[in-house]
Formats: C-alpha cells, sequence, structure tokens
C-alpha cells in the first residue's frame, strides 16, 4: 500500500475514533437541546389551555425519552385539563419513584382515586408508595388510617396506627380510632362503602363493612360506640333487615373474621353456645392474633364453668388488645366467681374508664373533632390498662413532644 494510501486510512480511522468518542457526547447534547425545546412546548401549550397540543407534544417526547418523570407530568396535566381523570392518574403511576416529582404525583392519584375516580383501592396504593418515598408522611399515615377504620379492616388499622406511631407522624383521631377498634360504626362510612362498591374491587370488603354499619333498630344507640353518632344514622335497604344481610353475606364470605365476630357477639347476647362454637370453628388461622377470637372462646369456657381456662383465654386476649373493655368485663365476671376481690375492683374500675370516654366521644360530631380533654382521658385509660404502644405515644404527643 502506497504511503500516500496509508495516510489516508489512517486519517479515516482516526475520524472514525474522535466521532465514536463525540457521538455521546453530541447525542446528549441533541436530547438536553431536545428536552428544554418539548419542555418549553408542553408548558406554553399548558398555560393556554391547548389540552390536546401539549398531550401530542409529550407523547413523541415519551416515544425517546419514557423514564423522564418531566413527560409524564405534563400529560397527567393535559388529561386533568380534559377531565380525563383515569389517563391523569394512569400518567402520574409512569413517575419513575426515583423521581423527586415522585411523591407529590402519589398525592394527586390519591386525591383522584378518592373522588372522581371512586377506586379506593388504587389510592391507598399511592398512599403505601407515598410512605416508601417518605416514612415520615403524615398525610398518607393519616388517609390509610382513615380508610382501614371505614373499611372495618380492624387488623389493618391496628397495625397501621402503630406503624403511624413508630413514625411519629399520627393523626390525633388515630387514638380515637384505637380505642373503638372493636366497636366502630358510622353513618359516613355506610355511604362511603356503598359509593366504592360500585368500583366492584375488593367486594368482599366493601360490603360487609357496608352491612355492619347499617344501625340495628334493636340496639340503643348507647350500647354502641360511633365516630358519628351526632348524625342521623342511615336507613336499612327496604325491605330487608341488616341480620339479613349479615346473614347473606355470612353464606358467600363464611371466613370472614367481621362477620363472625358479629354474629358471635349476637349468639352470646342469646346464650346460643352451639351458635358461637360453630361461628369459632370457621375462623381462619390468623384470627387467633385477634383478641376478639380469645374473648370469644373464653366466653364458652366461661358458659360451661371452666373458670381457668377462660380467665387464660381473657388474658390472652387482653395481651393483644389492652385496651379491649368488652375483655376486661367479662374476665371480671369470671374472677368474681373465683371470689377474686382484688381483681375485680380493678377491671371494674377500668370499665368504667372505658364508659365514660365512650360518653364523651358519643358527644363527638366526628372523630377528627377528639378534644384534649378527651386524648388526656385516653392516655389514662391506656396506662392503667398496661398497654406499652398507644399509651406511651399519646402521653409523649400530648406532653408537646413529637407535636406537630
Amino acid at each position: 500500500m502506497s504511503r500516500k494510501r496509508r495516510l489516508a486510512w489512517m486519517s479515516f480511522a482516526i475520524a472514525a475514533v474522535v466521532a465514536a468518542w463525540m457521538a455521546p457526547s453530541m447525542y446528549r447534547g441533541w436530547c438536553n437541546a431536545k428536552r428544554r425545546e418539548s419542555s418549553a412546548q408542553c408548558r406554553d401549550a399548558l398555560i393556554h389551555q391547548r389540552w390536546d397540543e401539549a398531550e401530542s407534544i409529550a407523547e413523541r417526547w415519551s416515544a425517546w425519552d419514557p423514564q423522564n418523570g418531566e413527560i409524564w407530568q405534563y400529560r397527567a396535566q393535559a388529561a386533568a385539563g380534559r377531565k380525563d381523570w383515569p389517563a391523569a392518574a394512569k400518567f402520574l403511576w409512569r413517575i419513575p419513584a426515583d423521581d423527586t416529582r415522585a411523591m407529590q404525583a402519589m398525592i394527586e392519584v390519591s386525591k383522584l382515586s378518592f373522588t372522581h375516580l371512586n377506586d379506593p383501592l388504587q389510592g391507598v396504593e399511592a398512599c403505601e408508595r407515598i410512605l416508601k418515598i417518605a416514612p415520615l408522611a403524615a398525610g398518607a399515615h393519616q388517609q390509610l388510617i382513615w380508610f382501614a377504620a371505614m373499611t372495618l379492616q380492624r387488623e389493618k388499622l391496628l397495625q397501621q396506627i402503630r406503624s403511624a406511631i413508630r413514625a411519629k407522624s399520627e393523626p390525633r383521631e388515630a387514638y380515637v380510632y384505637f380505642f373503638l377498634a372493636d366497636t366502630m360504626r358510622s353513618k359516613v362510612a355506610v355511604k362511603l362503602n356503598e359509593r366504592w362498591m360500585q368500583s366492584a374491587r375488593d367486594a368482599e370488603t366493601f360490603q360487609v363493612a357496608y352491612a355492619l354499619q347499617l344501625p340495628d333498630i334493636e340496639v340503643e344507640l348507647a350500647g354502641s360506640s360511633t365516630a358519628n353518632s351526632a348524625e342521623e344514622m342511615p336507613n336499612v335497604p327496604a325491605g330487608r333487615s341488616k341480620r339479613e344481610l349479615v346473614d347473606e353475606l355470612l353464606i358467600r364470605f363464611p371466613h370472614n373474621v367481621e362477620l363472625l365476630a358479629f354474629k358471635a357477639e349476637e349468639r352470646i347476647s342469646a346464650g346460643d353456645v352451639d351458635g358461637v362454637a360453630t361461628l369459632l370453628s370457621q375462623a381462619p388461622a390468623t384470627a387467633q392474633q385477634d383478641s376478639r377470637y380469645w374473648r370469644i372462646k373464653g366466653w364458652l369456657h366461661e358458659s360451661a364453668n371452666e373458670l381457668e381456662d377462660a380467665a387464660a383465654d381473657y388474658h390472652r386476649a387482653l395481651e393483644l388488645f389492652a385496651l379491649d373493655w368488652n375483655t376486661m368485663n367479662r374476665l371480671s365476671v369470671v374472677e368474681r366467681r373465683r371470689q377474686n376481690v382484688a381483681e375485680v375492683q380493678r377491671l371494674s374500675k377500668l370499665v368504667e374508664q372505658a364508659k365514660s370516654i365512650r360518653k364523651s366521644l358519643r358527644q363527638l360530631s366526628a372523630v377528627e373533632m377528639v378534644t384534649p380533654e378527651i386524648l388526656v382521658e385516653l392516655a389514662k385509660f391506656a396506662r392503667d390498662c398496661g398497654d406499652k404502644d398507644v399509651g406511651p405515644a399519646l402521653e409523649r404527643r400530648l406532653s408537646g413532644e413529637g407535636s406537630r
């Protein structure tokens, strides 16, 4: 090969190497310039409410830059401008979790899900994602606690409250929900669950919560704690009683813990030992982590005059849920029969404290309106019950530590 041709090949090779070395930098430069241009065009279109134009620009942009959260934010804004709420939520979900926009995006998804979309489970998912990004996010904790309370998901409610307390991000009403975990009833919840049933997702949860929170005309209002007792309770669907609805649901969902607990208490009131035993046998294995399981089991032993076993089961119930005044009441009966006078006096005093708190709560229009005076009563009750989590947390809050 001639010297001239060698020089030509060397020049070509050097040019190729330089081009290869410069290509990524040039491409990045082109991408950055294109991003700035597209972003400016999207903003201008959104400012002037040209929703379709903004969507078109952002869609083309997303074809080559799909991991850019800014794009999905613009597409969500354009969809919201057109009132296309499902599309807005879908685009917000596309924002990567490590993007600085992700948390605000999930807040918007939660709002949309609980309002326009009527998809509360998507709202719950959004709140859970928020807590993965920011574990101290008080708003997400509050929304999850509220949702669990409205849908009578007792175990989730208690877990979420404890999680919020550990993060020192619990709303003040969390302590009321905790206290009322076994007796939560709300007119608002009936209406919410009736609407959520239309979403057709997790129908069991919504149907059960709807039925159990309907009014029971055979039970005096004073006998049941309520989160909204100042409001008139809704009517039962025409031609069907609450008990009929519950019985129908129990046939469909024979292992639902909330239905079983409700029916068991009903049978206990009627003194139906066999009926209670049958219901207890239907409980799933996970129910053994529920204080109500041991309270019901204790009642069966008590009915059979097996007082030692009854006391053991009632104590197990209180280990799981120290504020369970219903169990305290049953245990005091057993201890009276066992002639444990001091224990009867201690338990009776706690039951009276609980009654006083319930009376105060019934005067509230909503749990969010709980007063500092009631919270002081709750803190004392929790301390006297030996609770090691909620009681100290409430005292900390009342003393001003971790206040928001």
